[in-house]
């Protein structure tokens, strides 16, 4: 039953366990970067990209353990944690208390929350486990990793490492706790600028819920399938929204800040450096304060992104000389090959997105053109001006960045349909959401004055009502990973992987597979109890007329959708046979769960799971 899916395993709560271990880390190590002087949801996103730079200059410099130094940066958290200088105070554990104790719900909804999605397995999963496994950053030569793009960046994945040191086995789920407590975190930073930035106190429980709405149900670029996923686009929102905050700030601990946030930007994805590009030029074209020379901005600027481009230089030189095949990240076409005259058309499909996502569009286009009508009516730049231009510039310079894209990276294809431009864009949200609040917080907050007691109790105590409620509203949305497709995926990874070896050939036979349920199978195998990580998978989409015919090499030969025409295997049910010297022998058949009723994601191939539509 579904409800029994609801539980977290042992592992799943070691996983937990191990999430709140490295966020405590990471605040730490951004307390101590500025002396104590931030808050901790800012000294969380610090305190990450402290650990990522380290972590990857010393995995780039030398072929040793990442083991020895982040359990010494790990310690270094800790003790910031209990110096007096750099340890939380009241205000800050009652801040943290009271969203953990508003995100309960949520917390019990997602902590069974299980990997799901073709390119969590791909290379999110596979290259955290690398890390996981071996300590080290995968390179020619050094143990294989089973991942599409194994030079991807690694600064989530960085974050699952430091998650693991504690847990006995590879936590599977970090990647998707850690992405679910950075939103949690950019709901208490918009909380506070709802309450007013000159505010040192903890944000009060209707405030700080009505924040956490912002970051999640009332975020127009929130899809629980991505942001509730071990997928990058939440931990870039995240981020780019503490940077584009930080941009605001002009005192000394902002700039240390902001060179920190930027260094875990930078390495999120390939294209973080588009928004990292973007954010420095926003910090370059902020308006001068009295008395402030543009010289000054600019410098200021230039050495807050010298942390980031370091590790991007690092990261880069690294991929260049350690591998031997340029595809193990995303590359460019030749120049002469850049599809130029697809423009019109990448154009136009961009166009048909703006109108099918237009919450998300409407409201950034909306909040865009009267930020441009301000500057051009010179009227008097307020923080939510400020805001407003660190937002337009950011968008501009990063939506170039990827119509460049779609001409000199992507196929004709997925070139021609503007391919998963909402999802990029939804990259923006959050920096959205903090300028909306800019924007808005004072008229808002004279409107609310306005009303009655009564009214503004009840619309304390509805913001309240509703962060709590949501996740058990609508717990179908949140929770994609109990759609059947992928309830049927790991039925089938559990049988097989109770029944093979670890290092143990097998032939996955998935008739109609489109590559996405071979992935799938393949990351559950290898990364979730009981790990597989050695097992070695042939991918079969189609029935062939004599089954068994070629797989001589494999040792066992999985079919997840039998034909009617298979003697003693009833049809439209998963079958596992092994080879013996006889020949191949059945042994074992088994019926899916019940499909339900809902509407599924269709992001696996349906027909190999018997399924259809």
């Amino acid at each position: 039953m579904i409800s029994s899916l609801l539980v977290p395993s042992v592992a799943d709560l070691a996983s937990w366990g191990g999430v709140g271990f490295a966020v405590l880390i990471f605040i730490g190590l951004g307390r101590a970067l500025t002396a104590g002087r931030t808050r901790p949801e800012v000294a969380l996103v610090a305190g990450w990209g402290v650990m990522c730079l380290v972590l990857t200059a010393w995995g780039v410099a030398v072929p040793l353990s990442l083991h020895g130094p982040a359990v010494a940066l790990a310690v270094l958290g800790v003790v910031a944690l209990f110096l007096p200088t750099t340890r939380l105070g009241a205000d800050d554990w009652r801040a943290l208390g009271r969203v953990l104790a508003l995100s309960l719900p949520l917390l019990a909804v997602m902590a069974s929350a299980r990997p799901s999605e073709p390119d969590t397995f791909l290379n999110l999963l596979p290259n955290a486990a690398y890390l996981y496994d071996h300590g080290i950053f995968p390179a020619t030569g050094r143990p294989a990793v089973h991942s599409l793009l194994p030079a991807a960046p690694y600064n989530l994945q960085l974050a699952g490492f430091v998650a693991g040191l504690l847990t006995p086995q590879f936590p599977a789920i970090a990647l998707i706790g850690f992405n679910i407590v950075l939103q949690l975190a950019a709901g208490l930073l918009l909380a506070r600028l709802v309450a007013g930035q000159e505010r040192n106190e903890a944000p009060g429980w209707s405030v700080t819920a009505f924040g956490l709405l912002l970051a999640t149900a009332l975020n127009p670029g929130f899809v629980p399938r991505y942001h509730l996923s071990s997928y990058s686009e939440p931990s870039v929102m995240v981020v780019l929204a503490f940077a584009g905050y930080l941009v605001l700030r002009r005192d000394r601990a902002a700039s240390i800040l902001l060179a920190a946030v930027l260094t875990a930007l930078v390495e999120i994805k390939q294209d973080s450096i588009a928004l990292v590009l973007g954010l420095v030029l926003a910090a370059v074209l902020q308006p001068r304060e009295l008395g402030e020379r543009r010289r000054a901005i600019v410098l200021r600027a230039v050495v807050v992104a010298v942390p980031s481009a370091t590790l991007y230089v690092l990261w880069t030189w690294y991929v260049h000389t350690h591998f031997k095949n340029p595809d193990v990240e995303l590359t460019w076409m030749p120049l002469a090959q850049w599809q130029w005259g697809m423009l019109p058309t990448i154009f136009r499909q961009i166009v048909i997105i703006l109108g099918e996502k237009i919450v998300l569009f409407g409201l950034l286009v909306a909040v865009l053109a009267v930020v441009v009508a301000r500057a051009w009516r010179r009227m008097r730049v307020t923080v939510g001006q400020r805001a407003g231009l660190v937002l337009l510039t950011v968008t501009l310079l990063y939506d170039a960045a990827l119509i460049v894209s779609y001409v000199g990276h992507f196929s004709g294809q997925m070139a021609a349909d503007a391919h998963s431009f909402f999802r990029y864009n939804t990259h923006l949200a959050l920096l959205l959401m903090v300028t909306l609040v800019l924007m808005l917080r004072e008229p808002a907050r004279a409107w609310f004055e306005t009303l009655p007691r009564r009214g503004r109790t009840s619309l304390s105590a509805l913001a309240i009502l509703a962060f709590i409620g949501c996740p058990v509203a609508f717990l179908p949305l949140l929770r994609f990973d109990l759609e059947t497709p992928q309830r049927r995926a790991w039925d089938l990874a559990k049988h097989l992987a109770a029944a093979i070896a670890p290092h143990d050939r097998v032939a996955l036979i998935l008739p109609g597979d489109g590559g996405s349920l071979f992935p799938v199978l393949d990351g559950l195998l290898r990364m979730t109890p009981p790990r597989r990580p050695d097992v070695v998978l042939d991918d079969i989409p189609r029935m062939p007329p004599n089954v068994f015919s070629g797989l001589a090499a494999d040792r066992w030969a999985l079919i997840s959708c039998t034909p009617a025409d298979m003697p003693g295997v009833p049809a439209g049910e998963a079958a596992l046979f092994s080879r013996t010297p006889d020949g191949w022998r059945l042994v074992a058949h088994w019926s899916y769960p019940a499909a339900d009723k809902g509407r599924w994601s269709r992001v696996i191939s349906l027909a190999p799971l018997c399924l259809s539509g």
